[in-house]
């Protein structure tokens, strides 16, 4: 049967390691979304959406344009001098923004001189805001974050113009195309094609209130960006999403299995503290003794008092052999006794009886500050046994209350170290003792061990 036994529990035991080996394999090949569990874990690499960028901040991304060209006025009425005999020198100043790649806007301000319809030199002058939209602005660099060389920019906007000769300053409307080529992120050569829609009567000829009179330009200049160039991509936010998630139910199935563990390991805690109390009756101790590595062999750990069951070991000895000198000690009480030869066992044990003899160590129980509740729960499992042996063998049992003197006054020490007398006393009657066999004493305050936390105890004696 042994051998049956131990074939059993090792058959168990490998049926076990191979479904945890089974649950591990499957864990760390879990795959979501393309991404193993060892990847999840990771931080994962940055992706982003494709073509979009984030809007430039209100500092980045502004940029100060200079150029200089010719311009052709065409008006009406036009005249006679021919597109070379129109031309003009003239100059332009922006100031301007992209807000995105692809989305900007500036504020120019230019002007010279044009020939109107009498091949007559006048002075003029323009304010304009235009809006501007990079054709090429979605081609960029992806490692950087940078447009691309090449930027081909139409523009729209609406502004004033000013005739010095005759103080007009009719409203104008501009459009046009600007082509850039960048030597750095931060400087590019422009070239610009526009046209300025004004009134008829800006050159001092035509009507006041119809559109009319164009001024055409060509030019060529630089561009320089002040403050951060570039933008930042969009990350593309789900796959944390997927992580997250992914990462709370591993989480959520961790804290299940730590649960599970640790209640494991009370039960097993809870097995070997019983295990330990079986050999410390049966005397077992000292042969077994390394099987507890946190077990002490003196009847004081740390101050604190420890059962030993020299009083259990000691009844058993007596019950066995009813002759010669019988001593029980305990940190209690010690007396001799013996039996003359003849003498029965029945009478020995009334001899016994009637002396009120005391049986072996004390056995205690530890509690919390101010309280009557144990430090430990798994202190009930010595109520345990008490209860068995006490019933088992018709055996008294003593009760004495302790309080920590260095705590608390006099009044309120009593008064603690009854109540817990009566906790002790109430748990063994649940365990079936009866009441007359209980009786219950109260030290009060005690400074007896070291440290304090020694002395809020309630210890148990034994008696015949």
């Amino acid at each position: 049967m042994r051998k049956i036994l131990i074939l059993f529990l090792g058959f168990a035991l490998s049926l076990d390691t191979q479904a945890r080996n089974y649950h591990r394999t499957e864990d760390t090949t879990t795959i979501v979304r393309g991404l193993s569990a060892d990847e999840m874990l990771r931080p994962l690499k940055p992706s982003y959406k494709k073509g979009a960028l984030v809007t430039s901040p209100w500092t980045d991304n502004w940029f100060v344009q200079v150029a200089g060209g010719t311009t052709v006025f065409l008006g009406k009425p036009l005249g006679c001098n021919d597109l070379f005999g129109r031309m003009k020198p003239a100059f332009s100043v922006s100031l301007g923004k992209w807000f995105t790649s692809s989305v900007g806007g500036r504020l120019n301000y230019g002007g010279m001189q044009f020939n109107d319809c009498n091949n007559s030199s006048q002075d003029f002058q323009y304010l304009r805001a235009d809006f501007m939209w990079n054709i090429l602005g979605n081609f960029y660099n992806d490692d950087v974050h940078t447009l691309a060389s090449w930027s081909v920019i139409p523009y729209v906007g609406v502004g004033m113009m000013h005739n010095k000769e005759n103080a007009h300053k009719p409203f104008a409307i501009s459009y046009g195309i600007q082509g850039q080529y960048h030597l750095s992120p931060r400087i590019a050569i422009t070239a610009e094609i526009g046209n300025m829609t004004t009134m008829q009567d800006f050159d001092g000829y035509g009507k006041s209130d119809r559109l009319g009179d164009h001024l055409l330009s060509a030019s060529l200049g630089l561009s320089v960006r002040i403050g951060k160039t570039g933008w930042k991509r969009v990350i593309d936010a789900r796959p944390y999403i997927v992580q997250n998630e992914w990462l709370s139910a591993y989480a959520a199935s961790l804290s299940d299995s730590n649960s599970r563990y640790h209640a494991q390991h009370d039960r097993d805690r809870q097995t070997m503290e019983q295990l330990r109390k079986i050999l410390a009756i049966e005397g077992l101790l000292d042969k077994y003794g390394h099987l507890f590595p946190d077990d002490a062999t003196s009847s004081v750990t740390n101050g604190y008092p420890r059962n030993d069951y020299s009083g259990l070991n000691s009844l058993r000895a007596r019950m066995k052999d009813k002759y010669g000198a019988k001593v029980v000690e305990s940190t209690s009480c010690t007396e001799e006794y013996g039996n003359a030869d003849g003498e029965s066992e029945d009478d020995y044990l009334s001899l016994i009886h009637s002396r009120k003899v005391c049986i072996g160590a004390p056995i205690y129980f530890f509690f919390e500050l101010a309280t009557d509740r144990l430090l430990n729960k798994s202190q009930l499992v010595n109520l345990d046994e008490v209860a068995r042996i006490a019933k088992k063998y018709g055996l008294k049992v003593k009760v004495i209350g302790a309080a920590d003197s260095a705590t608390g006054s006099e009044a309120i020490n009593d008064n603690l170290s009854r109540s817990r007398a009566r906790f002790i006393a109430e748990e063994l009657v649940k365990r079936g003792m009866e009441s007359g066999t209980i009786s219950q004493t109260y030290d009060g305050g005690i400074d007896d061990y070291s440290p304090n936390e020694a002395n809020r105890h309630t210890r148990i004696l034994l008696y015949l």
